[in-house]
């Protein structure tokens, strides 16, 4: 893939997302860092969630689109990415790691391998770390149009219109957001189900997984620190990259680092307000998709329990939102967010400029 083509699809990624953080109309659906002490809302048990993208794939280096299971092996540099942040993993968890998991994909299993290895542990495949389906676009080279068809569905996700699929398929933001949730819920379920055990995790999955559904899910997506990252290695997070997160699947999560950079726990003022927003204009995506779901599948309990739970997801939603712009702008008066924020626009600017 060349460099002046993903450059272009880059500028016109970052023009979309701008324009996207100003006002975005959600669509009707169809027929290894060091982790700080972050201080969470009470509530369920705090885990720490190690997300580590696969090494370079043969299909990363020969610039092929492949999405789908069992896909392509390591090349030597992959095996060798996937071999140092083992050691990067196992120097930043000295206390331990409660598990290890990775998705259906070669790629991913060889990339934990190294580590279940040094620390001698079974990996648990979970089907919900796969990378996001590419439907007609598979296999098809990384040029300029199928980059735009790829991303641009992960694009509108982030922005909050959940109902925008892969070309192709019935994979929507919804689909995708429930199928890592359920991955991520049942490796904390393992986790603390041995409370005097690790409360650490590495799971190994994909950089579309773990970068989209990080911005659509933690309290502090580092957007303009993601941008810089895009301009400079084509791609978030690189092969062998990390995020870390802690939290948990009722509290929410909090992003700790991204390939390395610790990320502030308190967002900036726009980053703040877009989540506020984005947790707003969801809620009713995801209620409206269960309850089709529902009514597609014929069971009244269902329909029934589907509205139940829907109408209750969006009052509450509405209810919290007042309250969370309040606090986001309370929260981001006098705490240098504003000027982080600042110094992340500018390093954005001259990359896209270089």
């Amino acid at each position: 893939m060349q460099r002046l083509e993903i450059r272009s699809w880059i500028t016109t990624g970052i023009t979309l997302i701008g324009a996207g953080l100003v006002a975005v109309t959600p669509g009707l659906p169809p027929a290894a860092a060091h982790i700080p002490d972050i201080q969470l809302a009470a509530g369920d048990e705090q885990i720490t969630l190690d997300l580590v993208r696969h090494g370079e794939s043969t299909d990363d280096a020969t610039g092929i689109l492949g999405t789908l299971p069992p896909g392509s092996h390591l090349t030597d540099l992959g095996e060798t990415q996937a071999a140092d942040v083992a050691a990067a993993i196992q120097n930043e968890y000295p206390d331990g790691i409660a598990g290890i998991y990775d998705s259906q994909l070669v790629r991913t299993q060889e990339t934990a391998a190294p580590l279940a290895q040094a620390l001698g542990m079974d990996v648990q495949t979970l089907p919900g770390l796969n990378e996001i389906p590419a439907g007609i676009l598979e296999g098809q080279p990384r040029d300029l149009l199928t980059e735009i068809g790829y991303f641009a569905p992960m694009a509108a996700w982030v922005l909050g219109n959940l109902f925008v699929a892969e070309p192709g398929t019935n994979f929507n933001g919804v689909v995708f957001d429930e199928q890592v949730d359920q991955a991520v819920q049942t490796i904390y379920n393992n986790t603390i189900a041995d409370p005097n055990g690790p409360m650490t995790d590495v799971a190994y999955s994909s950089g579309g997984p773990i970068a989209i559904w990080a911005l659509m899910n933690v309290k502090n997506p580092p957007i303009f620190l993601l941008l810089q990252q895009l301009l400079q290695t084509l791609g978030p997070p690189p092969n062998a990259g990390q995020a870390i997160l802690q939290g948990s699947p009722t509290d929410g999560w909090t992003m700790v680092s991204w390939d390395g950079t610790p990320v502030p726990a308190t967002p900036d003022l726009i980053t703040g307000l877009f989540v506020d927003y984005r947790d707003l204009v969801t809620a009713p995506q995801i209620a409206l998709w269960n309850i089709w779901q529902a009514i597609q599948g014929g069971n009244s309990a269902d329909i029934t329990a589907a509205l139940q739970t829907g109408f209750s997801q969006v009052v509450a939603a509405v209810e919290a939102f007042p309250q969370s712009v309040i606090d986001t702008i309370t929260g981001s008066m006098g705490d240098g967010a504003g000027s982080s924020t600042g110094d992340a626009v500018g390093d954005v600017v001259a990359a896209l400029a270089s």
